[in-house]
């Protein structure tokens, strides 16, 4: 499984400004407010099976740090 493939297509609904994704990619280059980024998240937990603390949350800079944290939560 292409984790960010599926991270991708999960932004898919919070953001418009998918262009260039890629690991690097912040949530402030995806236009993503604080709520659609925690709405993104709750995706994110449904999709991998995990659950995010919210110290682990406000850590979450870019997809990468996302990618990371699922890594470790898998």
């Amino acid at each position: 499984m292409d984790r960010l493939a599926v991270l991708k297509r999960l932004a898919e609904d919070f953001s418009d400004n998918l262009d260039d994704f890629s690991a690097q990619t912040t949530f402030e280059d995806l236009r993503m407010d604080s709520y659609a980024v925690v709405d993104y998240l709750l995706e994110v937990e449904r999709e991998f099976g995990i659950v995010l603390n919210d110290d682990e949350i406000l850590q979450l800079k870019n997809i990468q740090d996302v990618l990371d944290t699922i890594e470790q939560s898998i």
